[in-house]
């Protein structure tokens, strides 16, 4: 721990610019608001209809029990690497390394994923796709976009583009995420006053037209629609003040991208009234079933330039991981090197030109799934590191039992969360027979020992949520992952 603390205040008195709890909100907001709004909005609202606001609602809850563990120990470790870090400290160097590879799944591979998908909305556009399938056949024989086997040059372009931008340091980067971002912010709410002004029926009238099944199935996916918040806890090492700033930071990046998303949900419901057996519909379709052309366009146009911010975001934070881990000895201190502004320049071209080429060759339409279950264990890791750590064992295994008992805890939680979801939840909605054997895991799962006491930061209703919620829910929402798409 003392370590940390001094290397936090090392980073503290560095040169170069810092991150001001705004610049944070952008990180934070600019990597949430995305994806959610643009897409999910259109896939939830099939499953629940205007009821998707309250999945909306529920998914950030979800979040915001998770989130609580960063808030409290970025409090505690006011230092870059987030999970990484957290995790070495309360788990061991184990536990640090699958931390790090978690973080790698979330930010960098999903990053490269993200320009892939870009590239392929931009060859729509245009109306041709530079692109060379893995088996050298022309697009559209030997690939397409539901299975993008080939290699994708103009992704590869996008994610260097954005290399370069963090390795210009952060006085470059930060005025141009927080341009992005309010940019985004702006479109955002254009969305949403357009489409409540296309208000059409009364949608209060058959609120949820699937009951509780709809809302709960629209809740699994838009858990996945609050994937990135906690990357502002890898910036820790620039930001002013770090100990108070990032919970506040984490805190204000869930209620935006709530807010943002739950009012886009519901003027898309608005807009758009549920019928039974409807397909997934977005913004921009809406907005064309309702002549406004222009919108429509508008929409388009603002999702194609907005949509390489999420892929800065996601470069942004790999080499603070990246240098955290060198300096803990587990990989090259080439990685840890900075100029005079406090940049990572080496460690941010080597890890951009290992992202390069994933975006370049790597298909992503298998990895998304897999992707999803790393930001989930990234999610347990973590949770479990603070309740090790609030027993006494952060940086030293102090208590051996207390650590067994940690990762016991940790395991049968996951089942116990899984098994609710696949033996009690779905079978009650589908109103089957309960499995016996579920009630019994799950019952062992949700036994909790007593938290101690703490003096620093500690979360709302401590005795409960380390333990149970925290990594008990996110592992129910990962039972709703396909199982191909996972091993």
């Amino acid at each position: 721990l003392e370590s940390i603390l001094e290397e936090s205040l090392h980073d503290q008195a560095s040169e170069g610019a810092k991150l001001s709890l705004v610049d944070l909100l952008c990180i934070g907001i600019g990597s949430t608001i995305g994806s959610g709004v643009f897409v999910l909005t259109g896939k939830a609202l099939p499953e629940a209809g205007p009821a998707a606001v309250v999945a909306w609602m529920a998914a950030g809850l979800i979040s915001l029990l998770s989130s609580m563990s960063y808030m409290e120990l970025s409090s505690r470790l006011p230092t870059k690497g987030s999970c990484y870090v957290f995790s070495y400290h309360g788990l061991g160097e184990l536990a640090g390394v699958v931390g790090a590879v978690c973080l790698t799944m979330e930010y960098g591979i999903s990053g490269a994923g993200v320009a892939r998908n870009w590239s392929a909305k931009l060859s729509n556009a245009i109306g041709y796709h530079p692109v060379l399938c893995h088996n050298f056949k022309p697009f559209g024989q030997g690939c397409d976009e539901d299975h993008d086997y080939y290699y994708d040059p103009i992704a590869a372009v996008m994610t260097l583009l954005c290399t370069w931008v963090v390795a210009r340091g952060l006085n470059m980067g930060k005025i141009v995420i927080n341009a992005f971002t309010f940019a985004k912010i702006i479109l955002v709410a254009f969305m949403i006053v357009a489409g409540l002004a296309c208000w059409t029926g009364n949608q209060f009238d058959n609120f949820a037209p699937r009951g509780a099944p709809g809302v709960i199935d629209a809740t699994s996916l838009l858990f996945f629609g609050f994937i990135g918040f906690d990357e502002v806890c890898c910036m820790a090492s620039k930001a002013d003040n770090p100990s108070k700033t990032m919970p506040r930071a984490l805190a204000g990046t869930l209620i935006g991208a709530a807010l943002f998303s739950g009012l886009a949900q519901f003027s898309l419901a608005a807009m758009v009234p549920y019928t039974v057996g409807m397909q997934s519909i977005g913004f921009e379709e809406a907005f064309a079933n309702k002549g406004l052309f222009w919108a429509r366009w508008l929409v388009s146009v603002g999702e194609l330039v907005l949509l390489p911010l999420v892929v800065l975001l996601s470069v942004l934070p790999q080499p603070e991981v990246t240098a955290a881990m060198s300096e803990d000895g587990l990989i090259p201190s080439i990685f840890r090197r900075k100029n005079r502004e406090g940049t990572y320049v080496q460690g941010t071209w080597l890890c951009g030109g290992i992202l390069t080429l994933v975006a370049f060759a790597v298909p992503f339409a298998v990895l998304w799934d897999v992707i999803s279950l790393g930001v989930l264990m990234s999610f347990n890791l973590t949770n479990a590191a603070l309740i090790n750590m609030r027993y006494g064992n952060g940086g030293a295994l102090r208590k051996p039992w207390v650590d067994a008992l940690v990762w016991f805890l940790m395991i049968t939680l996951s089942i116990a969360g899984f098994t609710f979801n696949q033996g009690i939840l779905t079978p009650l909605l589908e109103e089957k027979a309960v499995k016996r054997l579920s009630m019994v895991l799950v019952a062992l799962g949700a036994a909790k020992p007593r938290i101690p006491h703490i003096t620093t930061l500690e979360c709302p209703a401590s005795g409960c949520n380390p333990c149970v919620a925290r990594i008990f829910y996110p592992q129910t929402w990962a039972a709703k992952l396909p199982a191909n798409g996972s091993l």
